[in-house]
């Protein structure tokens, strides 16, 4: 009776698994054998912790099928997962990809609202986007404006330094980026350090507890009723709530004082088509602005402060690389404040940088985007509706593109006559239509603030060790866990 029951069992999971393959184009894209209900899901997340992290378990996974485009399910959610720089070109590239999907994790993050600029899309979005991208340039992050605000930031952070000895140089740094942005879009610095920390701290939570798949609560939405702490529903509530006050404060503040032609900020710039546009079907909503705005805090806080964290740790790993670039500084710039117009004449600074984002993504896995219209992919079907996950790292790691790709050599991006490289369908950013909105401000402010403590500061690893072992955090973002170094006046 008992052997009867299995082999019933087994048959219906049987039949379950081959009417889902049977849903699947003749040439879709290969994966590991999807179980009934838990898909790949649970050989998945035991490949990730093996090897360290999402992006890790991609590119094994891409070996194992000898395949650019793979796929996996996790529950009852199919992703196409593609590696590769011409692969990858192809999605950043092409409009059939600027589709997103709107699942558990992402209505959350929404607050339930299909707005904003980043989990969006359709003429809307295009839209909002465009005039985003505008305003933000307008509002300071292609003027003089974002120099002077990152070079107010850098004067608070030489001040902190200042004592020298063992310091947590990450702690000093964290407030920055989040600060200039606030200036940005609300006109004013943060004036509340506690709120701020608090802020910052449940930032760093929320890029542990999700990934790009949007945790298990997108793959099994019913667990926030029963675990809302473990699956990390408690945590983005918490996370809307602090923002949703956070925003509502600003914008109310801001239509308490609004002068109709008067625009110093993003808030500002928006109220006024707000205004303007009110008797018209428009983008110009509240819904629309609060989104774009936690669009905005989201995209902008993390992965720019993380990337920070990471140069400062490598300098302090390769001293012969933080003496030949603050030789650099030396001839450049000399005694006085940085500017964004010395870099394009310091290549072996630039070549930090990018060997930095190489070596080190934060973000090594872009998307989710979802499949507008049926279309192909490397000779694969990708049906329409599809969510595509990009992983970035496959290429840093192209063993073509960048021999020895695990070395950290910023040499390697400059050419014969020391002038920087480009690569070739390689950038942090992203690429297309999607491309980061903030990359001007992350630019800048890698640039002016990394230099600018290295002009006045040796950065070495605390006294009696050789270098300083960090350990990373995977998720959303990859970013060092907190360590030390000793600061020392140059």
């Amino acid at each position: 009776m008992i052997t009867m029951l299995i082999l019933v069992i087994l048959l219906l999971l049987f039949i379950i698994v081959m009417q889902r393959k049977l849903k699947y184009p003749a040439n879709y894209p290969p994966g590991p054998f999807p179980w009934p209900f838990i898909g790949n899901m649970y050989y998945f997340k035991k490949l990730c912790k093996k090897l360290g992290g999402q992006h890790l378990a991609f590119s094994e996974l891409s070996k194992q099928y000898n395949s650019n485009v793979i796929s996996l399910r996790l529950g009852d959610s199919d992703t196409i997962i593609v590696s590769n720089s011409k692969s990858i070109y192809k999605v950043l590239s092409q409009t059939e990809y600027d589709g997103r999907p709107w699942n558990e994790f992402i209505k959350i993050r929404n607050m339930g609202m299909r707005s904003g600029i980043t989990m969006n899309d359709g003429p809307e979005w295009k839209k909002l986007r465009s005039w985003t991208v505008y305003a933000l340039k307008n509002a300071g992050f292609a003027q003089k404006q974002i120099m002077e605000l990152l070079l107010n930031e850098l004067e608070l952070i030489l001040k902190k330094l200042k004592k020298g000895g063992v310091q947590d140089i990450q702690t000093i740094i964290a407030p920055t980026i989040i600060n200039v942005l606030w200036i940005l879009i609300a006109g004013k610095r943060f004036s509340q350090d506690q709120r701020l920390q608090n802020f910052l701290n449940l930032m760093q939570r929320r890029s542990v507890i999700f990934d790009m798949f949007g945790g298990v609560l997108s793959i099994f939405p019913w667990l926030r009723f029963v675990f809302p702490e473990k699956s990390g529903y408690s945590l983005l509530v918490k996370i809307n709530n602090e923002l949703k006050s956070l925003l509502m404060e600003a914008i109310n503040e801001h239509k308490e004082r609004f002068i109709e032609g008067k625009k110093e900020d993003f808030i500002d710039m928006f109220l006024h088509e707000m205004l303007t546009q009110k008797d018209k079907n428009t983008v110009f909503s509240d819904e629309n602005l609060i989104v774009t705005l936690i669009d905005l805090f989201i995209a902008g806080t993390k992965t720019t402060t993380a990337t920070l964290e990471v140069l400062f740790l490598q300098m302090a790993n390769h001293q012969d690389v933080q003496r030949k670039l603050q030789e650099e500084i030396d001839i450049i710039i000399g005694s006085r404040f940085p500017h964004i117009e010395d870099k394009i004449k310091m290549p072996f600074t630039e070549a930090v940088l990018m060997e930095t984002q190489r070596r080190y993504l934060v973000a090594p896995v872009i998307g989710p985007r979802r499949v507008l219209d049926d279309t192909t992919l490397e000779g694969y079907t990708i049906p329409k509706n599809s969510t595509v996950l990009i992983n970035i790292h496959s290429i840093s790691m192209d063993e073509e593109l960048f021999p020895d790709p695990e070395s950290f050599k910023p040499e390697r991006h400059l050419d014969e006559n020391g002038a920087c490289r480009k690569v070739e369908n390689f950038t942090p950013f992203g690429k297309g239509k999607r491309r980061c909105p903030g990359e001007a401000l992350a630019k800048s402010a890698l640039f002016l603030l990394l230099v600018g403590v290295l002009q006045k500061y040796n950065l070495l690893p605390v006294p009696g060790e050789k270098s300083i072992t960090a350990e990373f955090t995977s998720g959303l973002i990859i970013s060092p866990k907190p360590y030390k170094m000793l600061i020392v006046p140059r």
